[in-house]
């Protein structure tokens, strides 16, 4: 059973780089998992995870915020909440698979995580030899707020590189791999973090140096490892600034970003530059919040408010132009309301609280990643973000660091 979770989970993260191909591969893997531990819990009448349902079944509550207020604003006859309550799904079947599955083996997790290491390098090496062979073109997209082709979508890829990033790192200090592998593991970490800037998404490269930063911290203060964690951050700085200087996309990502900062007074300036846009929607979306402040419009109602929001504040947009706010934050408060976001908040952040607790940091390390790609995306609002925002936070937790051992050892198993 465990050689089959695993074999689903694999299934699942390969699903996130193949999906534009074949979109239901990663809903195969869910389902996959997901009757695997049904079937376990059914031939053994037992729940492997007993002690474990609070956090994880805390998950459930996102999925209830979506139902109820969806029922609130429309009928299961709607196409709109159809298509959400199957796209949230996910918030249900994997929590409870992750229940009823038996205790996750050290060694099985870290074939995951590996996994994701290496499809990561694949899916960056395809991406540079694209941006090879057309650089000159990809390096003008970048002047107009655009990225090189990458799969899955730049949003997205970027973010799994920074959770690939810190959890190869976490590996090569727990232990448990050879040293070959520890070799195989820096040098994977070495060439994502050198992609990240070549790629040179803005929310991908916060994310990565945040959680770097709160390992080193980490390291530092917790394992008392000043030295290492010093010489890691110097190293870090050093490789970040020969990026700015030798990769074109990143310079042109930072002339963009100037641009676009320069505009933000200029209305007619959110038809062309990405930030300015965003800063436009966040006050379109403050103004429904302040209409509907408790329980929002739903996530069904919620483009219909904007567009009118927009058409009536900002007339110079362009309606094609109109985007929802990119913050998961104030897109829940607008859709959902303050209870709606309360419910959220306490269901998504319960698993957190617990990490905390048991000291784990690769857990915590990649709830930070996705928080801070909450402030400038709507991440859980696509199929590859839910996925990305919940199965590798569960597979952090499945064999979570006992409190009695340093949260860089070889995780423990209840």
């Amino acid at each position: 059973m465990r050689q089959l979770s695993v074999f689903w989970s694999a299934f699942i993260l390969v699903g996130l780089f193949v999906s534009a191909w074949v979109r239901v591969w990663p809903s195969i893997g869910i389902a996959g998992l997901f009757l695997t531990g049904v079937g376990y819990a059914l031939n053994q009448r037992t729940i492997a995870q007993r002690a474990r349902w609070p956090e994880l079944l805390s998950f459930l509550l996102v999925y209830a915020v979506h139902v109820v207020t969806g029922f609130m604003h429309s009928s299961l006859a709607s196409k709109p909440l159809q298509q959400d309550l199957v796209l949230q799904l996910p918030f249900v079947l994997l929590p409870i698979a992750f229940l009823l599955l038996p205790d996750w083996q050290a060694r099985h997790v870290r074939s995951l995580w590996l996994l994701l290491l290496g499809a990561c390098l694949v899916a960056a090496a395809a991406a540079t030899c694209n941006y090879v062979l057309h650089n000159k073109e990809i390096e003008q997209l970048y002047l107009q707020s655009k990225v090189m082709p990458t799969e899955p979508d730049h949003i997205r890829f970027s973010l799994l590189i920074s959770i690939a990033v810190i959890a190869g790192a976490t590996l090569v200090r727990a232990g448990g791999l050879a040293r070959w592998q520890r070799l195989c593991v820096l040098v994977a970490v070495l060439l994502l973090f050198l992609f990240q800037h070549l790629l040179a998404v803005r929310s991908g490269i916060v994310t990565m140096y945040a959680a770097g930063l709160a390992g080193l911290l980490w390291l530092g203060w917790y394992q008392k490892e000043w030295k290492a964690a010093v010489g890691a951050a110097l190293v870090g700085i050093g490789l970040g600034a020969s990026c700015l200087l030798l990769f074109p996309t990143l310079q042109n990502k930072v002339a963009n970003t100037r641009t676009d900062a320069a505009q933000m007074e200029s209305v007619r300036a959110a038809n062309n530059f990405s930030m300015t846009a965003r800063v436009y929607s966040y006050q379109a979306a403050w103004a429904i919040i302040k209409k509907h402040p408790f329980l929002g419009v739903s996530k069904v109602g919620l483009a219909d408010a904007m567009a009118q929001e927009y058409g009536y504040r900002f007339p110079e947009i362009e309606p094609d132009r109109y985007v929802l706010p990119h913050n998961q934050f104030i897109y829940n408060l607008a859709a959902y309301g303050v209870l709606g976001l309360a419910v959220f908040l306490v269901g998504y952040y319960y698993s957190l609280w617990i990490g905390a607790r048991r000291r784990n940091i690769l857990l915590l390390l990649i709830y930070l990643i996705i928080t801070v790609s909450f402030v400038v995306e709507y991440t859980l609002e696509s199929n590859i973000g839910v996925i990305v925002g919940l199965f590798f936070m569960l597979l952090a937790a499945a064999a979570a660091p006992s409190p009695k051992t340093g949260p860089f050892e070889a995780p423990q198993v209840s």
